[in-house]
C-alpha cells in the first residue's frame, strides 16, 4: 500500500506550532510573548506587577528643585527659622511686651535707691528688678525690668533690645532694597547694551566704589541729619531713613558689577538670539529673558547684604553717628555697656549676642540659598 508524503508546507507549520507549544510551557506565568515581523524568534517581556512602576513620575519645577536642595542644608533652615522668629519678636512681640510691662523703651528712671532705675552706687539695676514708674495720672506703679536697666538713665534693657531689633531690620532691609534695585537695573543695562552705556555706568560704579561714605555720613549728620532723622513715613524709627538712604546709595556698586557679568553671558545665549530673530525689542528681551535669570543671584545677595547693613548700622550707632538717642539700637546699647563691663557685664552680652546671632542667621541662609540656586557650588 503506497503512502503519500506529507505536504512540506504543512510539515513546517506543524513544527512551528510544536515549538510554540514548547515555549508556552516554559514561559513564566504572567509573561507576554511578542513576535517580530512574523519570524520564528520569540521574545518574552515580563509584565510589571509593582504598583510603583505604574505611577506617573511628576516633573519637578524650578522652585521645587531649589526648595528640595535648600531643605537639605540644616544650617540654612535654622538661619531662616531664626530670622522668621526675629521678625515676629521685633514687630509683634515688642509692642506686646511694652503693653504688658506698662512702660516704653525710652521711659527713663534715673532715681537711685529702692524703686529707682539705678542703685545707690549709680549702677543700673540688675535683671528681674521691680522699678517704680510714675503713671500719667500721677500715681506710682511698680513695674518689672526683665533684663535690668541699660545705664544711668534707668531705661528697660529688655524693651530696648526688642525695639533695637526693629531698627536693625528696618535699616538692613530698606538699604538692601535700594542697593539691589539700583544694582539690578544699572548692571543689567550695562551688560546687555554694552558700548558707551556700559562705559558710562562702569565709570560711575568706580567713582561710587572710591567714595568714602563714612565721611559723607559724618557730614550729613552734622548738617541736615537732625532734619532727616525725623523722616519716618509713619512706620520707620527715628534716624533709620538717613542710614537707609546712605547705605543704599553707596552700596549698589558690588551687585551692579555681578549682574553686569551675568548679563554679558546671558546676552550671547541661544534663547536671546531666538528672541531677536522673532523681532523682540531690547527692553522686552531684558524684561522677559534677562531679569528672570537674575532672580537667584538677587535673592542670595539680598540676604548677605542685610547682614552687612545691620553690622554697619550698629557700628555707626556705636560711634554716635547712626541712630540718635533716645531711639533704641543695638549699637548705642553697646556704646553704653563698656562703662559697666566689670560691674554689669551682661549689658555687653545681650546686644552683642543679638547682633552676632542675627548676622550669622542671614549669612547661613545666604550661603544655603547660593548652593540651592547653583548646585555646582555645593561643598
Amino acid at each position: 500500500m503506497s503512502t503519500t508524503p506529507d505536504n512540506p508546507v504543512e510539515g513546517g507549520e506543524r513544527q512551528r506550532q510544536a515549538r510554540l507549544a514548547q515555549s508556552d510551557a516554559l514561559t513564566p506565568a504572567g509573561a507576554v510573548r511578542t513576535n517580530f515581523q512574523g519570524g520564528l524568534e520569540e521574545t518574552f517581556l515580563e509584565e510589571e506587577t509593582d504598583e510603583e512602576y505604574g505611577k506617573a513620575v511628576a516633573a519637578r519645577g524650578y522652585w521645587e528643585g531649589i526648595w528640595l536642595r535648600l531643605r537639605k542644608d540644616k544650617l540654612a533652615i535654622a538661619g531662616g527659622i531664626f530670622i522668621i522668629v526675629l521678625f515676629i519678636v521685633a514687630f509683634g512681640g515688642a509692642p506686646l511686651a511694652e503693653r504688658l510691662l506698662g512702660h516704653g523703651p525710652n521711659d527713663i528712671n534715673p532715681i537711685p535707691g529702692p524703686g529707682g532705675g539705678i542703685t545707690n552706687d549709680l549702677l543700673p539695676v540688675k535683671p528681674w528688678t521691680y522699678v517704680n514708674h510714675i503713671m500719667p495720672d500721677g500715681t506710682t506703679q511698680s513695674q518689672l525690668y526683665i533684663l535690668g536697666a541699660d545705664g544711668t538713665t534707668g531705661r528697660d534693657e529688655f524693651l530696648r533690645l526688642l525695639f533695637g531689633a526693629q531698627v536693625s531690620l528696618e535699616v538692613g532691609i530698606g538699604a538692601t532694597m535700594i542697593a539691589m534695585v539700583l544694582g539690578l537695573i544699572l548692571g543689567s543695562i550695562a551688560g546687555f547694551f554694552r558700548g558707551w552705556i556700559d562705559t558710562v555706568i562702569s565709570r560711575v560704579t568706580e567713582i561710587t566704589m572710591a567714595f568714602p561714605y563714612l565721611l559723607f555720613v559724618i557730614a550729613l549728620a552734622s548738617t541736615v541729619g537732625t532734619r532727616l532723622n525725623t523722616v519716618t513715613f509713619g512706620f520707620l524709627s527715628q534716624g533709620a531713613f538717613t542710614l537707609i538712604v546712605v547705605f543704599g546709595i553707596f552700596s549698589w556698586f558690588y551687585s551692579a558689577r555681578v549682574f553686569r557679568g551675568i548679563t554679558l553671558s546671558l546676552r550671547e545665549k541661544e534663547f536671546v538670539e531666538a528672541a531677536r530673530m522673532i523681532g523682540s525689542s531690547d527692553m522686552r528681551i531684558v524684561r522677559s529673558h534677562i531679569f528672570p535669570h537674575l532672580v537667584g543671584p538677587l535673592i542670595v545677595f539680598s540676604t548677605l547684604n542685610v547682614a552687612a547693613f545691620i553690622v554697619a548700622e550698629a557700628g555707626l550707632s556705636f560711634l554716635g553717628l547712626g541712630i540718635p538717642l533716645p531711639t533704641a539700637s543695638w549699637g548705642n546699647l553697646l556704646a553704653d555697656a563698656p562703662n559697666f563691663y566689670l560691674t554689669r557685664p551682661l549689658l555687653l552680652l545681650w546686644p552683642g549676642l543679638a547682633l552676632v546671632m542675627t548676622t550669622l542667621a542671614f549669612n547661613l541662609l545666604g550661603d544655603g540659598l547660593r548652593d540651592a540656586f547653583d548646585p555646582r557650588t555645593q561643598r
